[in-house]
């Protein structure tokens, strides 16, 4: 019965470690960006900026919509490898990633089971609205994300949907444009760790606590039985 424990240990080991194989990286935000909006009127304004990537051309757009305060958006700037969204005290604003330039890619990675996957965390609850583009047609997907509090520093929540899922008529073998839309209240940090399809999700990190914690209980109870 005693080799039952480090068997078992060695499943939940085998269990926590990461299983998603990435077919597509959209954005794993390595490219330096960055686009702001200083304090001024409670008016609406926005900043726009464009640099070349491994997946053709990303835009940032931001805008501010009501408020006075500041606004900001970039990539790996605030932190490496991170898009991070950020309004001032009373400033609603938005921001887009927008992905165009290289001509056609299949999603799909000739399959249909495949998900589409983000990694965000954020202080307050936000929506991120995907959109996959073909010939003007559009498949969309909205992803609700839980504010934990404090937004830089927590985890990354990974946020994922079936690729078949989506809702639109777009040809996920053909998709020629990639928009990315967060939205939230006012003072919102949020952050992206990256954009990908995947053939298996990551699983969530208290799914898999609970998970070790079970089996590990399971292997505890047949010990004493034995």
């Amino acid at each position: 019965m005693r080799a039952r424990v480090p068997a078992l240990l060695a499943v939940v080991a085998l269990l926590s470690a990461p299983v998603a194989a990435s077919a597509l990286t959209i954005d794993d935000f390595v490219v330096d960006q960055l686009v702001a909006i200083p304090i001024g009127p409670p008016m609406a304004q926005s900043d726009a900026n464009s640099e070349a990537m491994a997946l053709g051309v990303r835009e940032i757009f931001l805008e501010r919509a009501a408020g006075f305060g500041s606004a900001s958006a970039d990539s790996s700037l605030t932190e490496a490898g991170v898009f991070s969204f950020s309004t001032g005290p009373g400033v609603v604003a938005g921001a887009a990633l927008t992905y165009g330039g290289f001509g056609t890619v299949d999603v799909t990675d000739g399959g249909d089971s495949l998900f589409f996957e983000l990694s965000v965390r954020s202080d307050l609850d936000a929506i991120v609205t995907v959109n996959f583009l073909s010939s003007g047609a559009i498949s969309s997907a909205d992803f609700a994300v839980a504010g934990m509090g404090t937004g830089v520093g927590d985890s990354f929540q990974f946020l994922n949907v079936l690729l078949s899922d989506l809702v639109g008529t777009a040809d996920l073998e053909n998709i020629d444009a990639i928009s990315v839309f967060v939205s939230g209240p006012a003072s919102l940090d949020l952050q992206i760790g990256v954009l990908r399809t995947v053939n298996t999700p990551v699983p969530e990190p208290g799914t898999l606590a609970l998970l070790g914690l079970g089996m590990i209980g399971l292997a505890h109870s047949s010990r004493r039985r034995a």
